[in-house]
């Protein structure tokens, strides 16, 4: 892989807000050789406009109606032409040397599915609420346990041939494709896990990850198709996950 061609995929519907500043994260890489993807699901809220101001420098972009995240960036890996694949969401960062240092990662070893880093947590206004967080995983603790505090996504770029199958993510998961496609890559496949700053993840008052009870089941239907061995525990942490949210409305009623 010597300057193999990078590959990054944002999404955005109404993130106006953050949109920018995601879009800088992206071109101001320290790499270079980088095709950049920016798929809108028709946004009404300025983001075309801001598109625009960089599309000189995108590689592609549309703005239409599409069914979802995983939708969109289905639709941009379809384009995609490089060996190194990565999305990061319109209101995530990516740090100015991530890029360079995946690369030089598999410059030394191809045959990595995965590369990802520590990933720091951001509010609103950028301002950091969490230190960076990683560390190296396996795909049982994966499994069993879930992403974080681990392994983030926006910290996570994947070797294309590996993705053994027409589709990047499953679309038919709202929540929990990011954990689908690391379990299916790292069931079979070695990754590497290296302490360095790559990315940071935004948190704000309309993520779609705070919808918890829905993500929660989603996990668990992940787990049940590649853990199907462990069926009456993800039944069992369901049925405890329930409850405790009945609680909790009991309490707050209180």
């Amino acid at each position: 892989m010597n300057e193999p061609l990078v590959s990054i995929i944002t999404p955005s519907y109404n993130q106006a807000q953050f949109l920018e500043q995601t879009i800088q994260s992206v071109l101001g890489q320290t790499y270079k050789n980088i095709e950049y993807f920016v798929m809108d699901g028709g946004s009404i809220d300025g983001s075309v406009e801001i598109i625009k101001k960089y599309e000189e420098k995108l590689t592609y972009w549309q703005s239409k109606s599409d069914d979802g995240q995983s939708d969109a960036i289905n639709s941009a890996f379809k384009k995609c032409k490089g060996d190194i694949i990565a999305y990061i969401n319109s209101d995530d960062l990516l740090m100015p040397e991530a890029v360079e240092t995946v690369v030089r990662c598999f410059e030394v070893n191809a045959d990595y599915a995965l590369v990802f880093g520590i990933c720091s947590t951001i509010d609103e206004n950028g301002n950091e609420i969490a230190a960076p967080q990683g560390d190296h995983i396996s795909f049982n603790h994966l499994l069993m346990n879930g992403m974080l505090p681990k392994i983030f996504q926006p910290a996570c770029f994947f070797n294309r041939k590996y993705i053994n199958r027409e589709f990047f993510l499953d679309k038919n998961l709202k929540y929990a494709f990011d954990y689908e496609l690391l379990l299916m890559l790292m069931k079979w496949n070695t990754n590497l896990f290296i302490y360095k700053h790559f990315a940071a993840y935004r948190k704000h008052k309309d993520a779609k990850s705070l919808n918890i009870k829905e993500a929660y089941f989603e996990k668990l239907k992940v787990q049940m198709r590649y853990g199907k061995r462990y069926t009456l525990l993800w039944v069992y942490r369901w049925l405890k996950f329930l409850i405790s949210m009945q609680l909790k409305k009991f309490v707050k009623s209180k």
